[in-house]
């Protein structure tokens, strides 16, 4: 445990001697695994209470009217901005699909009592949080890991991945997003911090400049947007064919 701390501690001050000690580490990718099991672990935890008290207090009607009310306060600010037809679309879309959800809730009998189905639903969530987190690092590391080869990177897809697991540590701040407004900043946060984190991890790992790092970082969304764009173009070039073969 104490090792886990002073990782924490490291990764949140961007010490490089944090970075290499674990980049050198011949289990590496272990202990990045493990970090990002505890922290998941711990704010998937936390979260999960919350929503389990809020959940059982919560009776059904009044999660799907709060769930109503929180769509229209949303969707009420780019309401404004659409043509009414895509509006009214939206608006019945939305009602139609709480009303399966009202009628599901109504009609389907748990093969447990509520209270004892709710907490085992819950603590299946909080065991998988970590996972979604896990699998998310490995497919995006993996990229980088590819762009970072081309431009001279140098370290190991192992030494990679058990690196930039640091980068969930400022996560631990999404445990207070329960909190309104507060939570969302902390959020924001959490995110810029753990970016920071991620293109230090990149750097030391691959043993590249930062300016290298944050271009292997950025490559993967730069090529997604250009794939997308071409996508758009490409479905806009058919339906003009299609329009003036009519």
């Amino acid at each position: 445990m104490n090792e886990l701390i002073t990782l924490a501690r490291g990764a949140l001050t961007l010490n490089a001697q944090t970075f290499n000690s674990l980049k050198q580490a011949p289990d590496a990718f272990r202990r990045g695994l493990t970090i990002v099991l505890v922290v998941g672990l711990i704010v998937g935890g936390v979260l999960g209470v919350i929503a389990l008290i809020g959940e059982i207090l919560t009776p059904p009607a009044q999660q799907i009217a709060q769930a109503r009310e929180g769509f229209r306060q949303t969707f009420g600010n780019f309401s404004s901005a659409m043509p009414p037809e895509v509006s009214r679309q939206v608006t019945e879309s939305f009602e139609m699909g709480l009303r399966i959800g009202e009628r599901v809730t109504r009609e389907t009998k748990s093969p447990l009592p509520e209270p004892l189905g709710v907490i085992f639903r819950r603590f299946g969530a909080i065991v998988s949080y970590p996972f979604g987190w896990l699998g998310g690092l490995i497919f995006f590391g993996a990229l980088v890991h590819i762009f970072a080869k081309l431009l001279g990177g140098r370290g190991t897809i192992a030494q990679m991945l058990g690196v930039t697991s640091l980068t969930v540590v400022p996560h631990l701040l999404d445990v207070l997003g329960f909190i309104a407004c507060l939570g969302a900043l902390l959020g924001l946060i959490a995110w810029v911090w753990g970016v920071l984190i991620y293109v230090k991890g990149v750097a030391v790992a691959q043993e590249m400049s930062t300016g290298k790092a944050i271009l292997a970082v950025l490559l993967p969304f730069i090529i997604a947007l250009l794939l997308a764009l071409l996508l758009l173009v490409s479905v806009g070039v058919l339906i003009a064919m299609a329009s003036g073969g009519k």
